[in-house]
């Protein structure tokens, strides 16, 4: 154990950041202890099926916390369609006034709206973003986010990095239900059934079994729930500053019972850093019980990935006592706390009588009736206390009183009870001043037009064909055919014959970087930088923000394009993107109308064909069923079967360490591409990625023939139209 100096605890402060899927669990958690408390609203949040809550709930909920020195974070983390955007303004404008602390945000656009409206605002960037790195950190606090959620998946080095070298704060969870895929980069749900992780409408496919390649019927993509009890130590010495708990769509008592023992253990660190830490088996058998999924891991913070993260077997749920729930329900539900006040009181016959409440910061004191001459029986100190300390249901107790008189005083018990109101009130207003922003200035009136969609200007589009290879076959068959004008090319195929590349001219050649670009991908850095700077490449296809900023810090003056995981739903966002990236890859889940209306003026391409990807992720499908091979060379392949008898290709990407589980089938636009044609792009995109080098070659002269408006066969049989004639919700 680390000396206390050694860790600087003196001013050491961690927040315990609690879930709220309703107005009761909100209640339940700043009751148990939680600094702040995290809750979506009835409009833009990630957990669409909870109850949520209504605008004045949440303006309750941040009187009430604020009364406390709490906090409330509202998110607003799902990506946001250009025909929503108007109602973003006016849907945080009452909230903000209020005091709303901060908003959780996933779509760029969303972040700049905000901004530029709500000054104030703090703007955490959600785990939706897929913060990897330091590089992804950096930009988002560009972007004008004070705090970052990053990536589950990375380590507690990483996260060190992360607060070492941008100073933003850190938001990690501690305590959970666990997505396997990196989250915002997860199409599963989706592309099988139009419910969107993206839209807070997960159906959570990796809970379900899947069949392995030796037959078994397994859990393979069920992650256990996330359990740090005994890591609060190390959590904190990693610099993280807000403590998270999953759970929005759990209820009050596993919200106040997870909180009451994560604020037990934090605090007891925190007061006693020095002394042996230890969890009591009590506790931890309590936090067992409360709805846990089959077992329980510490997360990725010490394991980059590991099979005994995953239950593999079905997975169970272990409930509570009924005394168990009985308990928390009478600790935290039923029972409220109440702020623990102080009060002085000065009755004397003739005068006006004079009532302070004070806490330890706070101070107010109003003012009664003037006290008459008692004929009879005057107020003695003990009948002034009786009146003036019933506090009922308000938020205060109060801890001692204070009653100056002559004892000759005479008030109506209505004046006490009055003055009494009348005190809370102030104390209340007093608290709560430093939260109100007041009402926006009457001259914003263009602040709640700002979600209105940007002026279009149909642009010349020629389609171009580009191509994607991930293979060296792949890439041998796109080089024979002088209609692919753009070809990106996978980063990793390390054995490229440049010479070969230099003889076809007429293509411009842009070099693809990983999906994942995490501090495993930095030894890579030089290898990169030199292909760019080779002088054969036009460019370069980025797929997260991490790259991006990379670029930039290498001062990079190539041209820079982005791959659709780099999410542009509404016209804000792809304004933004058009500022960093020459051509922009638009979403894969939105469809024909939504995409047309996106601007016409910004440099765009639209994938017409390519197996989907339906999530990235850092722990390994063959690792867990079988054992790790780390062929980085090699296109590693992995087959699981759901019980619809669909067989999803996971691809295992040995150098930088990540799997990609792909759709069972490809998404082949061919059947609208004339529409597609006549809306017009700058370029139509094929993807290749399982494709053998026949497969690759049918698929290239197909489209072409299409393209030029003859007739073909498409070589598959099963194919898919994504989500461009559906959408989702």
């Amino acid at each position: 154990m680390k000396k206390k100096e050694e860790i600087d605890m003196v001013n050491k402060k961690v927040e315990l950041l609690a879930p709220a899927g309703d107005y009761q669990c909100c209640m339940a958690a700043i009751n148990a202890g939680a600094d702040a408390v995290y809750l979506g609203g009835f409009k833009f949040g990630a957990r669409a099926y909870a109850n949520n809550f209504s605008k004045e709930e949440i303006i309750e909920a941040l009187r009430v916390a604020h009364l406390f020195g709490r906090k409330i974070y509202l998110a607003v983390n799902t990506l946001v369609k250009e025909n929503e955007m108007p109602e973003l303004v006016p849907y945080i404008a009452p909230l903000y006034e209020a005091g709303l602390d901060g908003v959780i945000v996933q779509d760029i656009g969303v972040m700049k709206v905000l901004k530029e409206n709500f000054p104030e605002l703090l703007l955490h960037a959600s785990t939706q973003m897929t913060i990897t790195g330091v590089y992804g950190a950096e930009f988002v606090k560009q972007l004008g986010a004070c705090r970052a959620v990053p990536a589950r998946e990375l380590s507690l080095a990483e996260i060190k990095d992360i607060k070492v070298q941008t100073g933003l704060e850190i938001e990690c969870f501690i305590h959970g239900a666990m997505c396997y895929a990196y989250s915002g980069q997860c199409l599963f749900s989706s592309i099988l059934g139009g419910r969107s992780g993206n839209r807070g409408r997960c159906a959570g496919p990796c809970r379900l079994p899947y069949t392995d390649e030796s037959g078994k019927r397994l859990y393979p993509l069920s992650l256990k729930d996330m359990y740090t009890l005994s890591e609060i130590p190390k959590l904190i010495e990693a610099g993280i500053d807000s403590f998270k708990i999953e759970g929005r769509m759990k209820s009050a008592e596993y919200v106040a019972g997870v909180t009451s023992v994560y604020r037990k253990y934090i605090d007891k660190y925190l007061t006693t850093p020095n002394e042996a830490y230890c969890v009591s088996e009590q506790d931890e058998t309590f936090l067992r019980g409360l709805y846990i999924r089959s077992d329980i891991c510490h997360g990725y913070y010490e394991k980059h990935r590991d099979k005994s993260m995953i239950t593999i077997k079905e997975p169970g749920y272990n409930g509570s006592t009924k005394e168990t729930l009985a308990e928390i329900r009478k600790r935290y539900i039923d029972k409220k706390i109440t702020l623990a006040i102080k009060g002085n009181a000065s009755v004397f016959a003739g005068k006006t009588v004079l009532f302070t409440l004070f806490t330890d910061d706070v101070s107010v004191t109003v003012e009664g009736d003037v006290a008459g001459e008692a004929l009879n029986r005057p107020l003695m100190e003990k009948d002034i206390a009786d009146k003036l300390s019933k506090f009922g249901d308000t938020c205060f107790s109060l801890m001692s009183l204070t009653v100056d008189t002559d004892n000759k005083a005479f008030l109506p018990v209505k004046s006490l009870n009055e003055l009494r109101r009348k005190a809370c009130a102030a104390l209340e207003d007093a608290l709560l001043k430093q939260y109100d922003r007041g009402a926006l200035s009457s001259g914003s009136s263009d602040m709640l037009q700002a979600g209105r969609s940007v002026q279009t200007k149909k642009c010349d589009k020629d389609n171009a064909l580009a191509v994607l290879v991930t293979t060296r076959e792949q890439l041998e068959v796109a080089l024979l055919y002088d209609q692919i004008k753009i070809l990106y090319i996978n980063a990793d195929i390390f054995t490229i014959n440049k010479t070969e590349l230099e003889k076809v001219r007429d293509k411009q050649y842009f070099l693809a970087l990983p999906h994942i670009f995490r501090k495993r991908s930095y030894p890579y850095q030089e290898t990169y930088r030199a292909l760019l700077e080779s002088g054969l490449f036009l460019g370069v296809l980025v797929r997260n923000f991490e790259e991006l900023q990379w670029l930039h810090s290498i001062d990079y003056n190539g041209q820079i394009v982005s791959d659709y995981t780099i999410y542009t739903w509404n016209n804000i966002s792809l304004r933004l993107c058009a500022d960093w990236f020459d051509r922009v890859t638009l979403p894969v889940e939105l469809n024909k109308k939504e995409l047309s209306q996106l601007s016409d003026d910004v440099p765009a391409e639209l994938l017409v064909y390519g197996r989907l990807p339906l999530m990235y992720s850092a722990n390994c499908v063959r690792n867990t069923l079988e054992k790790c091979i780390n062929q980085p060379n090699h296109q590693n392949v992995y087959r699981l079967t759901d019980r619809y008898k669909n067989t999803f290709p996971v691809v295992q990407n040995c150098m930088h360490c990540y799997n990609i589980l792909y759709n069972t089938v490809p998404l082949s636009l061919h059947n609208q591409l004339e529409s597609i044609q006549k809306r017009g792009y700058d370029a139509l995109r094929l993807d290749f990625t399982l494709e053998d080098d026949i497969q690759t070659k049918s698929v290239i002269e197909y489209y072409i023939k299409k393209s030029d408006g003859a007739e073909a066969d498409f070589i598959w049989k099963d194919f898919t139209n994504g989500h461009y004639k559906r959408g989702v919700e």
